[in-house]
């Protein structure tokens, strides 16, 4: 890949060490004659990422999320040093970043567009989710009635906590700790999981790239509160909701030898790494 000439350093201040961690990448940019530009606010200012070659979050995955319309916008390649806990997008640990800063400066990295999610509300409003669109009910003591139709045809009617519609990538978020499967980021797929549904048989279903989900009341049921990538979304009507996979897609820059696997074995401690890779 070509070199990067310019850069936007995101720094979540609030975690420990990264304010240091993003000084001394700033220096190193210095030194390799790479213009940055940092910032300690997320979700960033309009346009901040306009003109640059890359974005590196310091944080966890949660600020790594905050970067992410910015990035879509301006089709910058983003990718996170870890200073969170597990780190699914945020991929770089801190000692990783250390020896690995320049290569990437230098232009030894990959490109992965990453699909997202484009829901509309029926009020018109549009947002875009990385990582998930979750509908939970507003009465924390009582479950939600949702249906749930696939290209036109009915899938079924649920009674549940709620519901999660995921990208691929975002299938290790929400969707894994409510029981989903993992999916594979390259699948493109549509993740649906249940969150605690009144009827067991109820389980995660995985839709075609392509299709045009419809998210409404059941009958009796009252209206949700949603969320996209944890942030609350749409004001007024917002029932029936459309869900499909957006054309637009999120660059994330990772190392030339990134495993999606290997992310998987070490933030799940699958077995031992060691043993598995020798």
């Amino acid at each position: 890949m070509k070199p990067i000439s310019k850069i936007a350093l995101v720094v979540n201040a609030q975690k420990e060490g990264a304010h240091k961690l993003g000084d001394m990448l700033a220096s190193l940019c210095a030194d390799a004659g790479v213009e940055s530009r940092l910032t300690t606010s997320h979700p960033l200012e309009k346009d901040f990422l306009k003109g640059v070659d890359a974005c590196c979050v310091l944080g966890g995955d949660g600020t790594l999320l905050s970067a992410v319309p910015e990035s879509m916008t301006h089709q910058v390649p983003v990718f996170g040093i870890n200073q969170g806990k597990l780190g699914f997008l945020a991929t770089f640990s801190v000692e990783e970043a250390q020896w690995q800063f320049k290569r990437i400066l230098e232009g030894e990295y990959i490109i992965e567009e990453r699909s997202i999610l484009e829901c509309t509300s029926a009020g018109g409003e549009v947002a875009y989710a990385f990582n998930d669109v979750v509908l939970k009910s507003t009465d924390i003591q009582r479950l939600i009635g949702l249906r749930v139709s696939c290209d036109g045809e009915l899938v079924t009617d649920y009674w549940a906590d709620g519901l999660i519609f995921c990208t691929s990538t975002g299938s290790t978020a929400y969707n894994l700790s409510a029981g989903g499967p993992i999916i594979h980021p390259h699948s493109n797929v549509i993740g649906m999981t249940p969150i605690c549904a009144h009827t067991l048989t109820n389980r995660s279903m995985i839709f075609p790239s392509k299709s045009q989900l419809c998210i409404s009341c059941s009958p009796k049921g009252k209206p949700p509160v949603i969320s996209v990538d944890g942030n609350l979304a749409f004001q007024g009507c917002q029932l029936p909701l459309s869900v499909r996979r957006a054309e637009k897609t999120v660059p994330l820059l990772q190392p030339p030898n990134y495993s999606h696997f290997r992310i998987l074995r070490s933030k799940l401690m699958w077995g031992d790494e060691k043993s598995i890779e020798s």
